[in-house]
């Protein structure tokens, strides 16, 4: 009987623990921008800006696979061990197609240093032009 007394209290207990807290869009600070690339290709460009820049500064992408028009998420961490912890996202970046090449929209949390320092890094290494940012 103590037992499940006890295991009623633990259960009462647990369930009155707060649930972290999930990031809102007001959140973040949002930047639309366009590419005359395909998303394939601004999304290489991507890739390759991660991992020529350091990732203590612009942070570690976590992407899914391309959706079936061709689109991209990206999740960014602020390093490998908060990959896939949404409450510890850096920021996101969602890639799309459009007529003239690649929608791309980018949000980096308000609270972070340098955060549109973040975003203009991430414009530039989707436009493949890294050495810009990190020479």
């Amino acid at each position: 009987m103590k037992i499940f007394l006890m295991l009623a209290i633990f259960i009462a207990l647990f369930g009155c623990a707060a649930a972290p807290r999930q990031l809102k869009d007001s959140d973040f600070l949002t930047k639309h921008v366009s590419a005359n690339l395909p998303v394939t290709e601004a999304y290489a460009n991507l890739r390759q800006g991660f991992r020529y820049c350091a990732p203590e500064k612009y942070g570690f992408p976590d992407c899914k696979a391309p959706e079936k028009d061709g689109a991209v998420l990206c999740n960014i961490y602020p390093d490998k061990t908060t990959a896939g912890k949404t409450n510890r996202a850096l920021g996101r970046i969602q890639l799309s197609p459009e007529s003239t090449g690649t929608k791309a929209v980018l949000r980096v949390r308000k609270n972070i240093a340098n955060n549109e320092d973040i975003l203009t890094a991430w414009e530039i290494f989707m436009s493949g032009r890294v050495r810009e940012v990190c020479p």
